[in-house]
């Protein structure tokens, strides 16, 4: 398997999440860490997964990460399976729904991936953090999920 985890982070804690999701999926694999300035779509080339992460601004994703995906080519992520996370505060229940992370999931079918596992919010304490106490720890087992549901897949 082959994978790349592709990243936006303004304060440095959706990088942390992005490096630990890494880890977890890294057991004997090949997984590249990429930043979504420096994303280029041979960055999908001989990958099986993709993996993005964003934190969400004002219940969006940043408008960085849109004008990135939305330059890619059309179905560039037919044949792969994706996943997507989000940094985000706690918030209530129904505004859940406009986390980043599920804008993520949208973008990345529209562009042909196909989902192997919902969309995974990890908590930050304040506008710049930092990440609540255990969710680098969560994001490795999340990591470690996906590879986990990959290797049932195959």
């Amino acid at each position: 398997m082959n994978a790349v985890v592709v990243y936006f982070s303004k304060f440095g804690n959706t990088k942390k999440v992005a490096e630990a999701v890494a880890q977890g999926l890294g057991k004997d694999k090949n997984v590249r860490i990429v930043s979504s300035a420096e994303l280029a779509p041979a960055d999908f080339d001989a990958v099986d997964l993709v993996v993005v992460g964003s934190p969400t601004h004002k219940m969006n994703l940043p408008e960085s990460v849109r004008q990135v995906f939305d330059q890619l080519p059309h179905k560039i992520l037919k044949g792969k399976l994706i996943a997507a996370f989000d940094t985000s505060y706690k918030m209530s229940g129904w505004l859940n729904h406009f986390t980043a992370g599920k804008k993520l999931t949208r973008k990345l079918c529209k562009l042909g991936g196909k989902r192997i596992t919902p969309p995974e919010i990890f908590l930050v304490a304040e506008r710049e953090g930092p990440l609540f106490e255990g969710e680098i720890t969560r994001a490795k087992e999340w990591g470690a999920s996906i590879l986990n549901l990959l290797q049932r897949t195959v």
